[in-house]
């Protein structure tokens, strides 16, 4: 199936437009009718969308089927002239699949039709296009796992999913394949409360990290819920990593909350937004604040922290850059910040402030939730000189396409 770009679209192909402090290529119309609602294409934030091999740029979204727990997904190629080809569909499930790519360009699906935990691994070659169906062993299973999945540098894929969230307590379930030893290792941790929305991240020797959010009722926290607020509390957040995903337990590196007071009973920590590990093993956690600590007023902010757990800054982001941002970085370490305004900023070399800002051209479309997705070292792509980006726009219904290469700045 091949998509044909809008009118607009084409008559923008022709050259990338630049713009101050970056070249970026006209935004393609992947899919125009993805899967909306609870659960739609644009729910989460966390899952990777999209990735970049050898063989090309690879996005994977959610269209409608029999019902929302039936949906289907769609992996789709990006070819020469910026149409997009579908090469595989599966079972999805409720929620957003998670598009994982390995070191020689084999790609990945993370499902959960019928609520089962399911891995496709795609082959793309020259010839035909080849799939295989696996379990995956020990995570929650149901229509509302919250699942999370990461690759690293040597294709070890992990899986997460979160339980809880109705009263105290909560487990993370998580399942790695490992490619060298050939088989999975599971582990299961039991929470304080549950926390969700987790970015992961396992790396060639042997750890894992995570950054998640609390996500409980907040008759779970003991407090009442205020009047207008959502059922469930976001107002905490945690960073942990464990010294072996084989069998050491994860310990908590950093954490923040911001707590319920008389004059602000609902109040927001959430680190939704994003999370990253750059180069230098910091973990960037990109969240939003308000409440007591904020005089009520709501920040986007940029939390930095050491591989040792001690932090590093803790700086608002620019309140021009909209209200989801994500942040990566080219070949050379250089750090970037992507919001959803269409500012890109190019950080200085901690991370804590912007030297640069341009203007992008979004082709007139809106970036809604769940933000960007970005093709990513926890995606399975590489760095390079620029990033791959997709976004839901038109009431979460249409999934769009564009890269970005940030210019050096002297």
């Amino acid at each position: 199936m091949i998509i044909p770009r809008t009118l607009a679209a084409l008559a923008l192909a022709a050259l990338a437009l630049a713009t101050g402090a970056a070249q970026e290529t006209a935004v393609e119309m992947v899919w125009h009718d993805t899967a909306t609602g609870d659960g739609g294409n644009a729910w989460g934030g966390h899952q990777t969308r999209i990735v970049r091999t050898p063989a090309g740029v690879f996005t994977a979204y959610t269209v409608e089927s029999e019902g929302p727990f039936l949906r289907q997904w769609r992996l789709a190629r990006r070819e020469a002239d910026g149409s997009w080809t579908v090469i595989a569909i599966g079972g999805a499930g409720k929620d957003p699949v998670n598009l994982l790519a390995s070191p020689s360009g084999t790609l990945y699906v993370v499902g959960w039709p019928g609520g089962v935990g399911t891995l496709w691994t795609i082959r793309v070659s020259d010839g035909p296009v080849t799939m295989t169906i696996t379990g995956i062993p020990q995570v929650a299973q149901g229509h509302w796992p919250y699942a999370s999945a990461g690759i690293d540098g040597d294709g070890n894929l992990c899986v997460l999913t979160s339980s809880g969230g109705e009263t105290r307590g909560g487990t993370f379930d998580w399942a790695c394949y490992l490619p060298a030893r050939g088989r999975w290792f599971t582990q299961s941790s039991t929470l304080d409360y549950r926390h969700a929305y987790t970015y992961v991240f396992p790396d060639p020797g042997m750890q894992l990290s995570l950054v998640s959010t609390r996500d409980v009722r907040w008759e779970a926290l003991g407090h009442p819920k205020p009047a207008g607020a959502f059922d469930y509390a976001f107002n905490a957040f945690r960073y942990w990593r464990t010294r072996s995903l084989l069998s050491a337990p994860i310990e908590a590196l950093s954490s923040a909350e911001e707590r319920p007071t008389a004059e602000h009973p609902a109040p927001v920590l959430n680190a939704q937004m994003d999370a990253y590990i750059d180069l230098r093993d910091r973990m960037h956690i990109l969240y939003w604040r308000s409440g007591a600590g904020t005089g009520g007023a709501t920040e986007r902010r940029h939390r930095i922290v050491a591989p040792s757990g001690a932090l590093l800054s803790d700086h608002t982001l620019p309140q021009e850059a909209g209200w989801f941002s994500r942040i990566f970085e080219d070949a050379s370490g250089r750090l970037y910040l992507l919001g959803s305004a269409g500012m890109l900023y190019t950080l200085d070399a901690e991370g804590t402030s912007a030297v640069a800002s341009t203007a992008l051209d979004l082709g007139g479309y809106t970036v809604e939730y769940s933000g960007f997705g970005v093709a990513v070292p926890r995606t399975g792509t590489p760095l390079s000189d620029g990033v791959d980006v997709v976004f839901p726009s038109g009431n979460g219904r249409q999934w769009l396409y564009f890269r970005v290469v940030p210019r050096e700045v002297p």
